[in-house]
């Protein structure tokens, strides 16, 4: 088995992680950038050649003091990871994840595995599963292989027609960058959040994902007559592109501007290379009173292939720190993400 060193070059990191078939937008180094710019800190871990990593994962680490408890508590997290072919070499990373998760002074490793043969893995090692999550735990991931006319046929035949309805109704949907873009992204954003009920970022947070990502982001902005009806932020790495925030006016909903901005941003992402486009979360089949199902019917519509994860897996490094994050904050706010639907990201 290998020993695990760490990726120093961004730029070699990004070059693994988006080549490997399991990539996913949380395993970007941009993705570990950002984090880094809201209090976490970024480890990318790596087996193999020291010029040519066969596996890796990224690790967001973040902690905080709490004198009752001692120097400190916080959380190590391994989301989508390991990108690993072999047992051995996913369990060498979540070793040495471990390892570099204590000496930060954190209190719980959680890693989200994008495989289900490193639940086994985990288990192994003494990982726990929890019915907690950062991310979403299903998804669906619409086949981004044929042309845009094949794409669109692929769809339910009531998302066509209504796509196909946006344009005749005057909808017209583009690729936006200004401040004044943003701001209606925000307006959209913030009035979608109280109809539905779920948390949103602050205003720059949005912006700052864009401008991390660069040419690798898109701001799509659905209008009529200048008004923006519907806007959402789309982000391509390695073989997908990922839906990850949407919203929508209350008002003219029969122009079906939301269903044309998602076709704007397929056709974009295959523009970019992209041989898949990930929804970014689905409701719980076994919920009936799932908050997203509303969402879910809408998602179905691009008939996309339904996706779940392995769950989430919990190790304590200090059981008592551990203890309190995992019944204090966490679970607070895992019950908090099971009410409004989509968790924060």
């Amino acid at each position: 088995m290998s020993a695990a060193w760490s990726v120093s070059s961004p730029a070699q990191w990004n070059d693994f992680a988006a080549a490997h078939p399991a990539a996913n937008l949380l395993h970007a180094g941009s993705w570990g950038d950002l984090k880094a710019r809201y209090g976490w800190r970024v480890t990318r871990l790596a087996v193999g050649d020291v010029n040519a990593p066969r596996a890796g994962l990224q690790v967001l680490t973040r902690t905080r003091r709490v004198p009752p408890l001692g120097p400190s508590i916080g959380l190590a997290y391994v989301p989508r990871g390991p990108l690993a072919d072999s047992d051995a070499d996913a369990r060498a990373l979540i070793e040495a994840a471990s390892q570099d998760a204590r000496r930060l002074g954190a209190s719980l490793l959680r890693v989200e595995p994008v495989r289900a043969r490193h639940a086994a893995v985990l288990n192994a090692l003494g990982f726990r599963q929890t019915d907690a999550f950062v991310q979403v735990p299903r998804t669906a991931v619409v086949d981004l292989a044929a042309d845009d006319a094949e794409l669109l046929a692929s769809f339910k035949s009531k998302m066509r027609y209504n796509i196909r309805l946006a344009a005749r109704r005057g909808v017209e949907v583009a690729r936006e960058s200004s401040e004044a873009s943003f701001h209606a992204f925000y307006e959209l954003t913030t009035a979608t959040a109280t109809r539905q009920g779920f948390a949103v970022h602050a205003a720059s947070y949005y912006q700052d994902v864009a401008r991390t990502f660069g040419d690798d982001a898109g701001l799509f902005v659905a209008r009529h007559d200048g008004r923006a009806l519907a806007a959402l932020l789309v982000v391509a790495f390695g073989p997908e592109a990922v839906y990850l925030y949407g919203a929508s006016s209350s008002a003219q909903r029969s122009r079906m501007a939301p269903h044309a901005t998602q076709w704007a941003a397929m056709q974009w992402a295959r523009t970019r290379g992209c041989r898949h486009y990930d929804l970014w979360g689905m409701a719980d089949p076994n919920d009936p009173n799932d908050p997203m199902a509303g969402v879910h019917r809408f998602k179905l519509g691009f008939n996309p292939r339904l996706v779940e994860y392995p769950g989430t897996f919990d190790l304590p490094l200090q059981r008592l720190r551990a203890w309190a994050l995992t019944s204090g904050a966490l679970r607070a706010r895992a019950a908090l993400q099971r009410r409004r639907g989509r968790p924060q990201n």
